[in-house]
């Protein structure tokens, strides 16, 4: 009788330690006001874990740590390999369910409209948590701006076709929407055209707009003249454009240059995003065969040369009026 007092006294004495006593499942984790990461390795031991949380004074001891992994197993839990946020108040038991649940740290990256695939494969590489190098670059264009999520561990490959597959996806929706008269036969040429428009313009009323001055030149075997494809033949998209073209650029011998070249470049120029594309899919009806900027924002259209030239003749009278305020 005594020998069973003593084991039940034993066993609560046990199970106090393991769930109330500091550093036990039950109680706050060692954190103060601001949260903790905490990375498990793929294929790290339960044991090389339990001591990663003592060497960063998480928990105490390893004993409750351990218990509750064999709790989980008695659930048919394991723990999950990833990157988690321990945070303050919160126990060593739900940090535990968290990681046995795979609820890791979510991570965003945005990629603006108009940056090459080169560019955004640069932006991968800087993101350290990121794993694995890109093997290989995908066509220029076919990837969607947009903001994705990635996590702890995951490769820059997997997160490159996502965008990928992100851009094959919008194609499926709206590649059917293109008008029945409009010169563009697949898709790699609307990708084409909407990443020129891209590269022209920033503003949401003008896009449209431009594109319909691009596919009205196509229309009648008219040169794009577009200096953003210029800039792509000088730069091979690896490299930032920050002065002027000059008339030397004009003239660089490449399947690029709408200058030198009529109809659309080889490839695109770079990754337009949805609003470029639908704009080519579904440009403004209009005459407009040419545009410039206006000097105050944005663009001012024309349907003829004449119009265009006076047009050119106040961007310049605008341009001398404000370095005379300098």
């Amino acid at each position: 009788m005594r020998r069973f007092i003593f084991l039940i006294l034993l066993f609560l004495v046990a199970g106090g330690v393991i769930f109330y006593a500091p550093g036990g499942l039950l109680k706050p984790l060692n954190i103060n006001e601001n949260t903790t990461t905490i990375i498990i390795k793929k294929g790290n031991s339960t044991l090389a874990i339990s001591n990663s949380l003592k060497e960063q004074a998480i928990i105490p001891h390893t004993v409750s740590f351990l218990c509750g992994v064999a709790f989980l197993k008695l659930k048919k839990q394991s723990l999950k390999h990833g990157e988690y946020l321990a945070e303050p108040k919160m126990t060593l038991w739900k940090l535990m369910q968290k990681i046995a649940k795979g609820d890791v740290v979510v991570h965003y990256i945005t990629i603006p409209e108009g940056l090459t695939v080169y560019e955004v494969s640069k932006k991968l590489e800087d993101i350290s948590i990121l794993t694995g190098t890109i093997d290989a670059l995908t066509s220029e264009g076919t990837l969607l701006p947009e903001t994705y999520d990635y996590y702890w561990g995951e490769s820059r490959q997997q997160v490159l076709q996502r965008m990928e597959k992100a851009m094959e996806t919008l194609k499926n929706k709206v590649w059917a929407m293109r008008q029945s008269n409009c010169p563009l036969k697949s898709w790699d040429e609307v990708l084409t055209l909407a990443s020129i428009v891209e590269k022209e313009t920033g503003l949401s009323e003008e896009r449209d707009l431009v594109a319909s001055v691009y596919l009205n030149r196509l229309q009648i075997n008219m040169p794009l003249q577009a200096d953003p494809t210029v800039i792509y033949a000088v730069t091979k998209g690896q490299t930032s454009f920050y002065r002027p073209i000059f008339k030397s650029d004009l003239a660089t011998d490449s399947a690029y240059n709408t200058y030198l070249n009529k109809g659309l470049p080889p490839t695109p120029i770079a990754c337009p995003g949805e609003a470029s594309i639908m704009a080519v899919l579904k440009p403004a009806q209009t005459a407009y065969l040419y545009f410039v900027a206006s000097g105050t924002g944005g663009h001012v259209f024309s349907p003829n040369l004449k119009t265009h030239n006076q047009n050119v003749k106040n961007l310049r009278q605008i341009e001398k009026q404000k370095k005379r305020q300098l």
